[in-house]
């Protein structure tokens, strides 16, 4: 009884929302790691893919890793895909096959110089994808990547992800990110593949709330911390913007951090950082932060010397 008990919890995990969380892509990652470090066209490292992973979750993966590990961010001022490309046409099917070649283009140029900006990234992914037989999608929108963010609603869009679907269901993933993470330079990082609705939010608000899939607003997204990893939920404080009356205990509770995580917060007006030991219950950390009468700017959390969260000090 015990057994079909096991079992029915594995089919629970496998086919629910948690679906992404339950499983392990080490061995795809293994595989691609493998892989020639720089491809002439799409086709050959599509054909590569093909061969060698036959599910659709491991082929939406392998594309991910092969580009995040081998293009890197462009920071030049005249990258491809950082200036919209105008154009006209003369009816809708012209106008579609002239986007096509773009794309196609964009991401030709992506592969081949081994660098590029989001919109490149993306475009790479997208590219990639519908020759692995994946409906894939450019997403639009603003990612939350500074303190100064914080507070302020989405307006123009600053950023491209991607959507894939995968089994039938639309799955969220972010290869620039993935590449460098948030703060660049951190090496690649899985948890901006097939990344919950929920934690995608806490950085990525869409031009089309459609790909949302939860239902959040602009003011919810101004409202919260700055989110370097994903890894960690700030549950308190919630809010990005902490209000200082003089010197005051903030008391945070943080799930995701580990008895042996080496946890330090520092201001940006301070020249040093304050090491904390959290008490850890059930996955949730908790420790106090005295803000001082000195401390303004920005107010940073790190785990293990990486920059997990920041808050916004009025």
């Amino acid at each position: 009884m015990k057994t079909i008990n096991l079992f029915f919890i594995t089919i629970i995990l496998i086919f629910s929302g948690g679906y992404i969380q339950a499983q392990d892509f080490s061995k795809v990652d293994a595989k691609v790691r493998a892989y020639p470090k720089s491809f002439m066209n799409v086709d050959g490292l599509a054909s590569r893919i093909n061969s060698d992973f036959n599910r659709q979750d491991e082929k939406a993966r392998a594309a991910f890793t092969w580009i995040a590990l081998n293009i890197d961010y462009d920071k030049s001022p005249s990258a491809p895909g950082r200036k919209p490309i105008h154009f006209s046409t003369k009816n809708e099917n012209e106008r579609r096959a002239k986007l096509t070649a773009i794309e196609n283009d964009l991401a030709l140029k992506t592969l081949r110089s081994q660098k590029g900006v989001c919109h490149g990234y993306a475009m790479l992914y997208k590219v990639l994808a519908g020759k692995l037989g994946l409906e894939s999608e450019v997403v639009y929108g603003v990612g939350k990547i500074a303190a100064s963010d914080i507070g302020k609603l989405p307006a123009k869009g600053n950023h491209a992800w991607n959507a894939v679907k995968v089994s039938g269901q639309w799955k969220l993933l972010d290869v620039t990110w993935g590449a460098d993470g948030i703060t660049g330079g951190t090496g690649f990082d899985a948890g901006y593949f097939f990344t919950s609705p929920q934690q995608f939010f806490l950085n990525h608000f869409p031009d089309d709330k459609k790909w949302l899939f939860i239902g959040k607003s602009e003011s919810e997204f101004a409202a919260l911390p700055l989110y370097y990893n994903l890894g960690y939920e700030f549950i308190t404080p919630s809010a990005g913007v902490i209000n200082s009356n003089g010197s005051q205990l903030i008391h945070f509770k943080v799930r995701g951090l580990k008895a042996d995580d080496d946890v330090v917060y520092q201001y940006s007006s301070g020249a040093f950082s304050n090491k904390v030991t959290p008490k850890i219950t059930n996955g949730v950390g908790e420790f106090s932060v005295l803000l001082g009468k000195s401390a303004s700017g920005t107010l940073t959390i790190f785990a293990n010397r990486k920059s997990i969260a920041a808050y916004k000090i009025n």
